[in-house]
């Protein structure tokens, strides 16, 4: 079943259900002062440009990378299930059609903070969740991994960018991988959302938009009767700017299906430079108990 989504090269999805599987998450592009906008007839701002410090002048037109945020911290050790925020939650709403937009599950309900639906957990209590990725280091290099919702927490589709909330940068799940090295992030249903990766830490591109290489997901879909998706994507770094950032190797599997991208932007079944237009790239998972999707970084041939 494809997923309803319009995903502006931040996170954001679209709002009507399809019959065949996923629609990864940057169906119908439309270019906006730089940012990409998935629904041409979504009406929403660009998300701002990250704060200006007093020690720095105005922001360099080229792309920068700075640290991304403070690492998560890790229950890796522990062997103790650790359940979501609220319990899982499949609450979720239709916002208005001028808006063109849907807000699935962003772990908000029950009082619970933004993006409290997404967490790492012990690698070895990973079947106890229904819907997990787990991220492998098949590189020779320190990997960060940065992760969000779609949707922020003041439900503008800016979950992948440094914004002036300083709640929100704080809340995203961001950890580091270790070459060979195996975590587990685990998703509640109904959740849209996308991880960017990258060598040492998380490059930014100008507008505050973080770059890498992104493996995007949406697990047990709401509109779509409980399927789930996901695909290795490198539009931001090629087409949100000018130059073009660097592309890392990205693989993920579930099934025997892979979505591939290759260091330098080269893939298949995947969302690589002049594909932002294209529908159902990636991989199309039915309503299952336990959905666990493979995702490599520094993938490479």
């Amino acid at each position: 079943m494809q997923l309803p989504h319009f995903l502006l090269l931040a996170g954001a999805l679209g709002a009507a259900a399809h019959p065949s599987g996923h629609a990864h998450l940057h169906r119908s592009a439309a270019k906006r002062d730089g940012v990409y906008v998935k629904n041409v007839h979504s009406v929403l701002p660009p998300p701002p440009p990250p704060p200006a410090t007093t020690s720095q002048a105005a922001p360099s037109p080229s792309p920068v990378a700075v640290k991304a945020a403070v690492e998560t911290p890790s229950s890796s050790n522990s062997d103790q299930y650790i359940p979501f925020c609220g319990g899982s939650s499949s609450k979720s709403k239709r916002v208005t059609d001028a808006q063109v937009m849907y807000v699935g599950n962003t772990g908000t309900s029950g009082g619970c903070k933004w993006n409290s639906n997404i967490m790492v957990v012990p690698n070895s209590v990973a079947s106890k969740y229904q819907y997990v990725q787990k991220y492998t280091n098949v590189a020779s290099e320190p990997y960060q991994v940065v992760c969000a919702n779609k949707m922020g927490k003041a439900g503008k589709p800016d979950g992948l960018f440094q914004v002036k909330d300083e709640e929100q940068n704080k809340l995203r799940v961001v950890f580091t991988l270790q070459p060979g090295e195996t975590k587990t992030l685990a998703a509640d249903k109904n959740t849209q959302g996308a991880c960017a990766f990258a060598p040492k830490s998380v490059p930014l591109t100008p507008n505050g938009q973080f770059a890498g290489t992104w493996a995007e997901f949406d697990f047990g879909s709401g509109p779509n009767g409980g399927w789930s998706g996901g695909d290795c994507s490198s539009l931001v770094p090629e087409e949100a700017v000018t130059p073009p950032m660097e592309v890392f190797g990205c693989k993920m599997s579930h099934g025997g299906i892979d979505s591939i991208i290759y260091p330098g932007g080269q893939g298949t079944n995947s969302f690589i430079k002049g594909t932002a237009l294209k529908d159902g790239l990636g991989l199309n998972i039915p309503p299952a108990d336990n959905v666990v999707v493979e995702v490599k970084v520094g993938f490479s041939k």
